[in-house]
């Protein structure tokens, strides 16, 4: 095993440096940091292999050692910051939100948050800002591999140690190929997951292997550490959101970091980039690093909710400062004594405290839970406004497109009368399945029968794709496409939408092609008229949902909050705001009014005195920011019954 090297803790500083750059959002283009995680994968892997093959090679190691030590390094300052974001939880969050917090802590606390946000986040989508303890999946990923390398290692060592570096060198190129073979068509899995993430933990322990075992000359350090800084650099500042993640591109970080590591060492050796990396703070810093990354994350979340829209650069910045301070006191009292043995110096108290923690976060999980997020904490109207958070259309997955061909009426979810055969066709994104309530109503109040289906983020045009779908919104489109080319009998088609994906870049014309936003809006426009003349040309009635106004924020929490506060939620958007939000979309519905039979307007209904209302009778219309409430179908209904005309 090497010495301590300082520039390793300096190479830590630049990766977590680039995390909270990242997640702080404080430079323009800095959105790419998160590549700070694959340099700390590629750290670990050199480090923990250095201590395995020295322990093997003496005859020393044990596996109860290993763990004990991977607990005494980080469960301290991580069930830390879980007590501390648990206590804030407490006293700020409402009920809906500490549970999902509570099941956060949980999965954080057992290191299977990876496997949880895959199910549930997309760390690159729009969910991912709101959620405290996305930043552990990483932990996770460390952890489940730090449980089973030295089992491989071990066994290596015991029936076949010469082919140690091969049998290595195979796994690394059996995780890169799957990380390739699934980051298209499993893009959340190969994210989250250990297989697909293990090569770039493996690529320091084949660093490791190679910073020992093969001669370098002091020249060749130099260029490897200069290199190995240029790549990381390269792979930061190259990176595009159109870009599959991990994939390919993640060897230039993480080559870029092996090299630093391999062409670094001892104070004899030391070339100009490990000399560098050596400064006092950079040092400090990463020393310190495994604590920052814990500690800021949720310090942003908390933070962001905090200051809404005045979480400025400036703030932000401040919350960066704030969480240094945060972590240097928990590195300082917490895990630095209890790493060091000053603290719970023996294994056993180790294996006691920490199995205390864990039996404590379950306790305290359940009680809140079994509790429903202890709601006495707080007002009982501010409560009842917050739980509109879960007032959502019941879970329907069958009314959800996932890929199957839609050739019959029995592929489609029925709304409305059920005695009558369906004339009605509603189809759609999220915002057609929040209305399904109303829908459902509306048309059974008129006598009539439709269809139901929707795809997620998906407008329902034909000839688009939606960035990183995996082709389903143009499957959906297509296939409904051909469905009513087949069924005369559907004489009427409802198409709903938030009609926001142009404007955010996110149509496009292939599923990995990223468009700018000029570009999106101009293919809308030409897809929307196109899908409008060829239902025309069917002989198809075409109905248009309009956009729903909204809300500056989460409509429910807004509301809770300024119930507590006394005060206006004021998230509400003028009629102004919104027209010029959606001109594009207008001027879509201005060019095809003579093939269009009807627009609906949610617009009419909530902006007349010009300012967009966001709640009816005292209750939110939305359950986020824009997505209807399960229980305002009444509401929408009746709109709909009120703008139709036969």
């Amino acid at each position: 095993m090497l010495n301590y090297r300082p520039d390793i803790d300096g190479l830590r500083s630049v990766a977590v440096l680039l995390v909270v750059i990242f997640h702080f959002n404080l430079i323009p283009g800095g959105r790419s940091g998160f590549m700070g995680v694959d340099v700390f994968y590629v750290i670990s892997g050199f480090l923990i292999t250095a201590i395995l093959t020295k322990q093997m090679d003496a005859g020393t190691f044990s596996f109860s050692s290993f763990y004990i030590h991977r607990v005494r390094r980080l469960a301290p300052a991580l069930f830390a910051v879980l007590v501390l974001v648990m206590l804030a939880g407490t006293v700020l969050l409402f009920p809906a939100e500490l549970i999902d917090l509570s099941k956060q802590v949980l999965v954080s606390q057992f290191y299977v948050a990876n496997i949880y946000y895959w199910q549930t986040i997309n760390y690159f989508g729009l969910r991912a800002d709101d959620v405290f303890l996305l930043h552990t999946w990483s932990l996770a990923v460390e952890e489940q591999f730090y449980l089973l390398y030295p089992l491989v290692v071990f066994l290596i060592y015991r029936f076949c140690r010469s082919k140690l570096w091969v049998i290595l060198s195979v796994l690394f190129a059996a995780s890169f190929a799957l990380n390739l073979w699934f980051v298209s068509s499993k893009p959340e899995a190969t994210f989250y997951l250990l297989p697909t993430r293990a090569w770039e933990l493996l690529a320091g322990s084949l660093g490791f292997y190679a910073a020992t075992h093969f001669a370098r000359s002091r020249e060749v350090n130099e260029l490897l550490g200069v290199v190995g800084l240029a790549l990381i650099a390269t792979g930061v500042l190259a990176y595009s959101d159109g870009m599959a993640f991990p994939g390919a591109f993640a060897l230039i970080p993480t080559f870029g970091a092996a090299l630093v590591l391999i062409g670094g060492g001892e104070s004899e050796q030391r070339t100009s980039v490990s000399r560098l990396l050596s400064v006092a703070p950079a040092v400090y810093i990463g020393r310190i690093s495994y604590t920052l990354y814990l500690v800021h994350w949720p310090v942003n979340v908390f933070a962001k909710q905090f200051f809404t829209l005045e979480y400025t650069v400036p703030v932000r910045a401040a919350m960066l400062l704030f969480s240094i301070a945060l972590s240097m006191t928990i590195f300082h009292l917490i895990e630095h004594p209890i790493r060091s043995g000053r603290l719970l110096s023996s294994g056993r108290w180790i294996v006691r405290t920490y199995g205390a923690g864990l039996v404590i976060t379950i306790g305290l999980v359940s009680i809140i839970v079994f509790l429903h997020g202890i709601p006495q904490r707080l007002p009982a109207k501010a409560v009842h406004l917050a739980g509109f958070v879960n007032d959502k259309t019941q879970n329907m997955p069958e009314c959800e497109f996932q890929g199957k061909p839609l050739t019959r009426t029995e592929h489609f979810c029925r709304i409305g009368a059920r005695d009558i055969a369906p004339d009605w066709l509603v189809i759609g994104d999220s915002h057609a399945y929040a209305g399904y309530g109303a829908f459902n109503k509306w048309l059974a109040s008129q006598g009539k029968s439709g269809l139901f289906m929707f795809r997620n983020s998906c407008p329902p045009i034909t000839g688009v794709h939606v960035f990183k779908d995996h082709g389903l919104c143009f499957a959906f489109n297509e296939s409904v496409a051909a469905f009513l080319k087949r069924h005369d009998s559907i004489h009427n088609v409802l198409m709903v939408s938030t009609w926001r994906q142009a404007p955010e870049g996110r149509l496009s014309t292939g599923t990995d092609l990223l468009l700018s936003k000029t570009e999106s809006i101009s293919l809308f426009e030409k897809r929307f008229a196109s899908s409008i003349e060829f239902l025309n040309r069917l002989g198809k009635r075409v109905f248009i949902w309009e956009p729903v106004p909204g809300a500056r924020g989460n409509v429910p929490i807004s509301m809770a909050k300024a119930e507590i506060e006394g005060r206006p939620a004021n998230i509400e958007i003028t009629r102004d705001e919104y027209l010029l939000e959606f001109e594009f979309f207008f001027r879509s519905l201005r060019n095809q009014e003579n093939l269009i039979a009807q627009t609906f307007s949610p617009s009419a209904a909530l902006c007349g005195s010009g300012v967009c209302q966001i709640s009816f009778n005292g209750n939110p219309l939305y359950y986020d920011n824009a997505h209807v409430t399960r229980t305002s179908a009444d509401f929408w209904a009746a709109m709909l019954r009120e703008q139709y005309r036969q």
